[in-house]
């Protein structure tokens, strides 16, 4: 599996200065997949600070990726895994040359089934709120091998149970993370996730 757990935080727009004690909070509370867009401040920076730190503890992906050139910088950085916003064959390529597994946005069957062509490891469904919750259930049928799907997209602690009924997985970004809050929020909004 792509991740190690069902929620994946996305922290989009958070700085190296704040990183670590933004990720402590969500170890705390179980939460050890976590993804740094690469449209946040010094996102590289993060990535290796957060590998310094942590190393194994946490699953650490780069998210937002949407060129080769980017999927290089990850792989510098030391990310596990690549997130992006749409499909693009190029980006895929360019993982499959880096080693990095890969979570790539799709929305339509057209996209799915290219994606899953493609050998991707995950289906990220995005923006997810703008589908019905039972989407993965309705087009897994015709998928000729099982590929996981992630939600993404207008999730937070009110709707997630009804998305991990479908969803393998669900990515939470300003429902968990917004730039500038403090550490103890972070800390607060993860255990309400997964308490």
């Amino acid at each position: 599996m792509l991740f190690n757990g069902k929620v994946i935080a996305i922290l989009r727009g958070i700085s190296p200065a704040d990183a670590i004690d933004h990720v402590t909070g969500l170890l705390d509370n179980g939460i050890t997949d976590v993804e740094i867009p690469a449209n946040s401040p010094d996102w590289a920076q993060s990535i290796r600070d957060i590998k310094r730190h942590f190393g194994l503890q946490v699953n650490l992906g780069a998210g937002t990726i949407v060129t080769a050139a980017l999927v290089e910088a990850c792989a510098q950085a030391g990310a596990d895994y690549v997130l992006t916003p749409n499909l693009d064959e190029k980006v895929v390529l360019a993982c499959g040359r880096h080693g990095l597994k890969t979570c790539i946005g799709v929305y339509t069957s057209t996209e799915i089934f290219a994606a899953g062509a493609l050998g991707v490891n995950a289906l990220k469904i995005f923006p997810a709120a703008a589908l019905p919750a039972n989407w993965p259930q309705l087009i897994k049928g015709p998928l000729s091998h099982a590929i996981p799907f992630c939600a993404v997209g207008g999730i937070d602690e009110n709707n997630m149970a009804d998305y991990l009924r479908y969803y393998d997985s669900v990515g939470i970004g300003s429902a968990l993370y917004r730039p500038g809050q403090p550490p103890s929020l972070t800390r607060r909004r993860a255990a309400a996730l997964m308490g």
